[in-house]
């Protein structure tokens, strides 16, 4: 069995849901220092593995959505929760900087699938000046741009009363809410708004008195939170809060992460693509502090987050290639760039 696919099958092992880290922090730091990495925690669990003191960081996540999944291998696919998004990107990651020839630094950080608590807490120690963001590209992808988000809380409140009697039910008012809401963002394009979580009734025959649900709404480049809260209507009774938010975020092909990711892909035999993602990432957080990203890694995006998440050991080894490579090449080329300055 190769390197990366040890690796991969070590982190996802260690079930660790977003909240629940705790174990698989303790065997993150395990698989670095055994191959060969210099590799702690921060106080929030991110985990940071590293070979000298790098102008490039390797930024993945080691939380997954909850829902164990068998641990398999099986004619060249490992199958388990967080294969595809995002312990199958980070495993890649490791053993790349473990072969590196230049300095790197890898970071995986907690909360990611829930409140960024991980890169919030990165960011306060300053992040180098290049970073390459492991999520799954499909193997030959890089993604330039991710659509902002936010987390919206609707809650509606009625009168209730007896289900045989024509009272006021908060579940149906969410519901017509919910419609409401669908209708005043139809047409937008870029903009989309899905419910994940609801909550209502009180016993089977009374009419509820609340209801609330989550909204995930996502919002592309171009586009701003605050017009899409102006144009969205609601029911008398209900009201939106704000959970949380993240901008979107685009970089130009030829910045400097982005144009390295596409030539390593290219030295290693493919033919890369520019991917502008439907979800958001960490790089949402982390572009306004660098001096360029882009987001890359194996793995089919279609199965994050499903019961069927698996990841091609081909793809696995591909990356390492690409990741290797590409940390070479910003290496080069900033120490180019230093040298030029330090003849001024």
């Amino acid at each position: 069995m190769s390197k990366v696919a040890e690796v991969l099958l070590a982190l996802l092992k260690a079930y660790s849901p977003t909240g629940r880290e705790k174990n698989a922090e303790r065997v993150l730091i395990e698989v670095a220092r055994g191959l060969g990495l210099e590799a702690h925690s921060d106080g929030v669990g991110n985990v940071i593995a590293s070979k000298g003191d790098s102008c490039v960081m390797l930024l993945g996540h080691y939380d997954t959505v909850p829902g164990k999944l068998r641990v398999s291998v099986r004619k060249g696919t490992v199958s388990g929760r967080g294969a595809v998004d995002a312990k199958g990107p980070l495993a890649a990651m490791l053993v790349a900087a473990s072969l590196s020839e230049r300095p790197v630094r890898v970071a995986a950080v907690v909360g990611e699938e829930g409140d960024s608590r991980g890169v919030r807490e990165l960011l306060k120690g300053g992040l180098p000046p290049y970073v390459i963001v492991g999520e799954p590209t499909n193997t030959v992808g890089v993604a330039i741009e991710y659509r902002g988000g936010a987390k919206l809380i609707l809650r509606c409140r009625a009168s209730g009363g007896h289900s045989s009697s024509p009272g006021d039910s908060a579940i149906e008012k969410l519901i017509s809410c919910l419609e409401r809401i669908q209708g005043s963002l139809k047409g937008i394009e870029g903009v989309s708004s899905r419910v994940t979580v609801m909550r209502g009734g009180e016993y089977e025959n009374v009419l509820p008195r609340r209801a609330e649900c989550i909204l995930d709404l996502r919002f592309s480049v171009g586009h701003s939170l605050q017009e899409i809260l102006e144009r969205i209507e609601i029911e008398d009774g209900c009201d939106i809060i704000l959970k949380g938010s993240v901008c979107p975020v685009s970089v130009r092909p030829t910045d400097p992460v982005p144009r390295a990711l596409t030539r390593a892909i290219i030295t290693s035999g493919a033919k890369p693509v520019l991917l502008r993602k439907l979800g958001s990432s960490d790089m949402n957080h982390i572009l306004d502090y660098v001096r360029s990203c882009a987001a890359y890694g194996p793995g089919d995006s279609s199965l994050a987050h499903t019961d069927r998440e698996r990841i091609q050991l081909k793809d696995l080894e591909f990356s390492v290639a690409v990741y290797k490579k590409a940390i070479e090449i910003l290496s080069d080329s900033f120490s180019s760039i230093e040298a030029t300055h330090s003849n001024f």
